[in-house]
């Protein structure tokens, strides 16, 4: 029980020191770069230089980044509630069944459309045809998404067999 009070500690202390004001940042920029576009030339000037690729472009690639992080985000926000029914002691509720498939679901397409999109803004921003074949952060995203699938599937499984189990007595 000690383990469960520490991470969820640790979820809620990441939780509001770093994605609520993230959240608040991402939906700022969002906004911010359709008024003043210059404001993606601190992104691209890093990252992509000798990129003079159209504006809209740029905002396009952000846009799709930033809902990106929006996602993974709301991951962790499904992450806390599913703790809270640790902590009531309802692991086999059908929320944290649904919980945990979704958090895959979600991590799963981030992972890909994380990977896809770098693929494509390498080719349009550098122009380089690079294809990343180490160990990537979406290929651990889609690795824990894919965990997170097994883990809703072994609750489903593991209720099921509680209620029958509580149905024989």
């Amino acid at each position: 029980m000690k383990k469960l009070i520490i991470l969820k500690s640790l979820v809620d202390f990441i939780w509001i020191v770093t994605c609520i004001p993230l959240v608040a940042i991402l939906l700022f920029f969002a906004v911010y770069m359709f008024i003043n576009p210059e404001s993606l030339d601190f992104i691209f000037n890093e990252n992509f230089p000798d990129s003079d690729k159209p504006i809209y472009i740029k905002q396009l690639f952000t846009s799709a980044y930033i809902c990106l992080a929006i996602a993974s985000i709301y991951c962790l926000f499904v992450f806390r509630k599913t703790l809270r029914y640790f902590q009531k002691a309802k692991p086999f509720h059908s929320d944290v069944i649904q919980n945990f498939y979704k958090i895959g679901y979600l991590l799963v397409g981030v992972g890909l459309l994380g990977s896809i999109l770098t693929f494509i803004s390498r080719i349009v921003l550098l122009g380089q045809f690079k294809i990343s074949t180490g160990l990537t952060p979406h290929l651990i995203l889609m690795c824990l998404g894919l965990f997170f699938m097994i883990l809703s599937e072994t609750f489903k499984v593991a209720k099921h067999a509680k209620e029958e189990n509580e149905l024989t007595i």
